[in-house]
């Protein structure tokens, strides 16, 4: 067995270090991100003046522009605004509107909640992806991972990495390197709980009434039943299963070598892929993997219920044959994120900078076009009852000139209903005048 092999090996020894920083700190582009506020447009916009302003459109018309949208979200500079921010956005997304949504405000969002670590509120609207539509790009996503690395919270920084995994996306080497790290040393505690408990439970009004219980229970004949339907991705909820198929999806886009291998093995036993653990050993067994993860694996296979799976058996008997290195996995993963910075935190600096400054561009021309939205309405608007009145005015001038046209525009315009038929309709009685009663015959003797 493994435990055998691992005990006969040499001792794996564990990086070992204090709080780091894998990012520099030129890498948050602070001085790029707050340029947005001198621009003319953020410079002149008074944010609580703006709310409302919002509030009454959505109130009235229903209707916002996206650009509205993002000159709020990007006015924000501290958090006393988060409720409110999250609430516009959830009505954002109720309207035909949200199409037009800019990439500049979700990073916005995303950005003020992790500069002022609300990690469970950002979570709440990532993964309601539906009712928020804020995700994560790749610069706010380094962001967030290295803040919680650093700071020893692996258990959000692992949820991040999910979200971002049903995405199905880890092209930025950074992203997948840190995401790869929080994720291992979140299992590596070896309790894998629920995410659930990362967002604070809805407040309960105790002024709202409470509901009636229901006395009798109401069953409805159904004609038929619909078949469950389960993706595999979305509507995956347990953590562990998620974890496995994160952990998949980096191992596929870390490359061959002990880190990849590795990574895509123990995605699968934690998915509970059992069947494709086994082809992944079968199909590499003259490549080397990580002693610590197959230690983790064997954990959890200890832990599986059905033992008498055979694909459980065949990934047993696989797990002996193993290629085993013993050196640390953790500092591996360390290597691989600092290469991964050294070789790409420059360009991606020079990039967001440009984002930056391209963002600002489009805010000036979206609202320079919703500006020109907003003035030819009012025009035609303005044109329209300019017509109107010199409608009218015509007709007064031209009254006796066009008597006749307008009595029959008048008569044209009478509504004319048909009559209600009402059954057929009896024949009247008949009178006849020299009728004469019986009794009056009898008593004069009349025949």
């Amino acid at each position: 067995m493994l435990k055998h092999v691992l005990k006969s090996s040499s001792t794996i020894r564990l990086a070992c270090t204090g709080r780091r920083t894998f990012l520099s700190d030129a890498y948050p582009c602070r001085e790029a991100w707050q340029a947005r506020l001198t621009t003319p447009i953020l410079a002149k916009v008074d944010h609580e003046a703006l709310y409302f302003e919002l509030e009454q459109k959505f109130q009235h018309k229903n209707k916002v522009s996206a650009i509205d949208i993002d000159i709020y979200a990007n006015k924000l500079e501290d958090d006393s605004h988060m409720d409110e921010m999250a609430d516009l956005m959830y009505k954002f997304r109720l309207t035909e509107e949200t199409t037009n949504g800019l990439d500049s405000t979700q990073h916005a969002i995303a950005r003020n909640y992790i500069e002022h670590s609300h990690y469970s509120e950002l979570i709440e609207l990532l993964n309601n992806r539906i009712a928020y539509g804020v995700y994560l790009d790749d610069f706010t996503a380094n962001l967030a991972l290295n803040r919680l690395i650093t700071t020893n919270e692996f258990k959000w920084a692992a949820r991040i990495a999910t979200l971002l995994g049903l995405q199905e996306d880890f092209s930025n080497p950074i992203t997948r390197s840190l995401s790869l790290y929080a994720c291992y040393r979140y299992v590596k505690g070896g309790s894998v709980e629920h995410f659930d408990d990362l967002v604070p439970p809805a407040p309960v009004d105790s002024s709202a009434p409470k509901k009636s219980k229901k006395k009798d229970e109401i069953k409805v004949r159904m004609k038929f039943l619909r078949n469950e339907y389960f993706d595999d991705h979305f509507d995956i909820k347990d953590s562990k299963l998620l974890l496995g198929k994160t952990f998949y999806l980096l191992g596929l886009n870390s490359g061959e070598g002990v880190v990849g291998n590795s990574s895509r093995w123990l995605g699968l036993v934690l998915h509970e892929k059992y069947d494709k653990a086994v082809e992944v050993l079968e199909a590499n067994q003259k490549s080397e993997f990580s002693g610590e993860i197959a230690s983790l694996v064997e954990t959890f296979l200890e832990n599986v219920e059905d033992k008498e799976n055979e694909q459980y058996k065949k990934l047993i008997d696989a797990v002996g044959t193993l290629k085993v290195v013993n050196d640390s996995f953790e500092k591996m993963l360390l290597d691989d994120i600092n290469k991964s910075v050294a070789e790409n935190e420059k360009s991606l600096i020079d990039e967001q900078k440009k984002i930056y400054n391209d963002w600002s561009k489009l805010r000036q021309q979206r609202l320079e076009e919703e500006l020109a939205r907003l003035h030819r309405v009012k025009r035609i608007q303005e044109m329209e009852r300019t017509a109107r009145e010199m409608e009218q005015e015509e007709q007064k001038l031209w009254f006796f000139e066009n008597e006749d046209k307008i009595d029959l525009q008048i008569d044209s315009k009478k509504v004319f209903y048909p009559k209600r038929w009402f059954g057929k309709k009896k024949k009247p009685r008949v009178v006849n005048e020299g009728y004469i009663p019986p009794e009056i015959r009898q008593r004069y003797g009349q025949r």
